[in-house]
């Protein structure tokens, strides 16, 4: 889940709970006392919902990370790696191309002699 749309579900899940909230307060047919009750109710329960659901985004957040990092580092073995054998193979290369180079000045050498 990327920040955004935690934040679009947490914007959500606010006006959704505003909006039951009013609805309920209009349509209720009690006293006052027993409206306020069932707000202070409904808030109670509204916070552990809004932090369980942080708790949760939080967790996912701390896998997805734990799994970037454990790929980047895969990765940058690999790299490594690949690094490594591009070392060897420019080493090999120019050790070929220096025998070539003294095969050739030999051969120069012989053909003016």
């Amino acid at each position: 889940m990327s920040g955004k749309d935690v934040g679009n579900f947490f914007t959500g899940f606010f006006v959704g709970a505003l909006v039951g909230g009013a609805a309920a307060l209009l349509l209720a047919p009690q006293s006052g006392e027993e409206t306020r009750s069932q707000i202070r109710d409904k808030g109670i329960e509204l916070k552990e919902k809004a932090e369980a659901t942080y708790g949760e985004v939080v967790s996912e957040i701390e896998e997805s990370t734990q799994e970037l990092r454990t790929r980047l580092e895969g990765l940058s073995g690999k790299m490594d790696e690949l690094i490594a054998q591009g070392k060897q193979e420019f080493q090999r290369l120019t050790h070929r191309g220096e025998a070539i180079g003294d095969e050739a000045v030999e051969a120069a050498e012989a053909a003016e002699a």
